[in-house]
């Protein structure tokens, strides 16, 4: 992705605190990772996935932050190795948190449905 994927993660890490940067690079990444499975490689290796379940956990109450990171981990977890990955960083728990706090909100229910059925294929483990 010529250098795009470590440049959202980096402005991701650097601005933590800021809502807005959250939800583009959660968007970003979701965009980046979608039916690319090359890509969904790409931004595990590169700190996407504790960046995106980071994002996620400083912003709980933000509704669309929670919404897009549920949609990059569920692009993310459409791959094996991704699932144990998203698993093993809190994931799920991040994903089921912003789903029972905005229960309300369809975009963060739906797309926290997809990471959840991504998450839990071919994987025991995942299953809850």
């Amino acid at each position: 992705a010529g250098g795009g994927i470590e440049a959202v993660v980096g402005g991701m890490r650097r601005h933590e605190g800021h809502e807005g940067v959250q939800e583009e690079g959660c968007a970003a990444l979701a965009n980046l990772s979608v039916n690319n499975a090359e890509n969904k490689v790409k931004v595990a290796a590169g700190g996407g996935i504790e960046a995106v379940v980071g994002g996620m956990r400083r912003h709980e109450g933000h509704e669309v932050v929670q919404e897009q990171g549920c949609r990059a981990l569920a692009n993310l977890s459409a791959n094996d190795e991704n699932r144990v990955k998203v698993a093993a960083g809190g994931g799920i728990e991040a994903v089921v948190g912003g789903m029972r706090r905005h229960e309300g909100h369809e975009g963060v229910q739906e797309e926290g449905c997809a990471a959840l059925a991504n998450l839990s294929v071919n994987n025991a483990e995942n299953k809850v």
